[in-house]
């Protein structure tokens, strides 16, 4: 265990995005923000409307889980990961100046899971120093209907939170799917992010993440994972970022 543990503090994953594209993403924020406070009079109505959608979505919600809680559960004696925390840093690279960090955790229980991920992109800008943007993704929310020793599938409902210019919060939907080998050594992932800004019809961010993970140790409660794939992310539904991903994932359980 010990050769591991300086391995998983010193784990940084680096990525590399297009063109230039940090100043252009703060701008699009920035133009989504003005038009938000210009027509704040004329979508009051509306953000109630989405209010009271997300207070109908979350007691539905709610009563769904009363019914289906106790039997996902029940399955952790031959399922263990149902009741589980998993750490993941990852990152994806691309031939240019950009770089991206991802760490994430997420708590499993049952039906119930959250997921906090932390979303830095850097760009380095020849001779004129670094720009740099960040987003607080939290899946404050997720279900996970399908429960199988092969199968993990899930739904999700959140925020995203942009550190940057105006910091405006957006609703963040996710669906994702994991699947697991018959030694639960190898796993294949696919995740789909939208975030939606429902005042003024712009779409933040829309991403997609795909990732197959192999198990590289296990010790006692920990399992470590080597992961590999890539990520496509467009922002303002103009300004792509994509690329390569590679980091390891830890899952305690």
């Amino acid at each position: 265990m010990r050769p591991i543990i300086p391995t998983f503090f010193f784990c940084v994953f680096i990525s590399f995005a297009g063109l230039s594209q940090v100043n252009e993403i703060k701008s699009k924020s920035s133009s989504n923000a003005s038009s938000k406070s210009s027509g704040s009079s004329d979508s009051g109505s509306g953000s109630s409307a989405c209010s009271g959608c997300s207070v109908n979505f979350y007691f539905e919600l709610f009563k769904f889980v009363g019914a289906t809680k106790a039997a996902k559960l029940g399955k952790a004696d031959s399922i263990h990961r149902i009741v589980s925390v998993e750490t993941f840093f990852q990152g994806a690279i691309q031939p240019s100046s950009y770089y991206l960090f991802n760490p994430r955790i997420r708590g499993n229980w049952g039906l119930f899971s959250t997921d906090l991920r932390f979303n830095y992109l850097i760009e380095q800008n020849v001779g004129n120093g670094t720009s740099d943007l960040s987003t607080w993704d939290w899946q404050v929310l997720q279900l996970n209907l399908i429960t199988s020793r092969n199968v993990t599938g899930r739904v999700g409902a959140g925020t995203l939170f942009e550190t940057f210019g105006a910091k405006q919060t957006f609703f963040e939907w996710t669906t994702s799917f994991s699947f697991y080998s018959n030694d639960q050594k190898f796993i294949a992932n696919a995740e789909y992010r939208l975030a939606r800004d429902y005042n003024t019809s712009a779409v933040p961010r829309r991403e997609i993440n795909l990732s197959v993970e192999k198990m590289l140790f296990q010790s006692g409660a920990w399992h470590g994972y080597a992961t590999l794939g890539g990520v496509y992310q467009r922002y303002y539904q103009s300004v792509s970022v994509w690329g390569l991903q590679v980091g390891l994932a830890f899952r305690i359980f």
